[in-house]
């Protein structure tokens, strides 16, 4: 999985989200802004298609630690995804409560793995839900 998502990046990036190593479930490129330094960053993330909308899960892997990317959205939730060679700007919300609740069983009906992450770590597993934004209407 390391190996893969670090291959990942690049191939996202070059192929504009058509081609990667990771084919567990869904990944995009996350284009967010930095918590603190304001600077473009890229990650490659494993994704939960729901309608429209993306659902992204900040389990790191059953890291102790929350992945940076979830204070880069906190932050600054204007965000672009890069999946299937689209660009799409969209805006990203923090779950709580029944919408957590949902999103989750939802994430874990796609990959079941992120169970045994929860099993691993004290902290709640932040979810995130990414709308579109039509950027015309800006």
């Amino acid at each position: 999985m390391r190996f893969a998502t670090a291959v990942d990046r690049p191939l996202l990036r070059a192929s504009r989200g058509r081609v990667r190593l990771s084919f567990v479930i869904p990944c995009l490129l996350l284009r967010c802004r930095g918590a603190r330094t304001g600077l473009a960053r890229e990650v490659p993330l494993l994704y939960v298609p729901d309608g429209d909308d993306v659902l992204l899960v900040g389990s790191g892997g059953g890291s102790i630690r929350t992945p940076a990317w979830c204070a880069n959205l906190l932050a600054h939730p204007e965000v672009e995804t890069v999946r299937g060679g689209q660009v799409e700007a969209r805006k990203a919300e923090l779950l709580t409560d029944v919408a957590r609740s949902a999103a989750w069983k939802r994430a874990v009906a796609v990959y079941p793995g992120y169970e045994r992450y929860r099993d691993r770590v004290a902290r709640e597993i932040p979810v995130f839900r990414l709308r579109r934004v039509d950027v015309q209407a800006h």
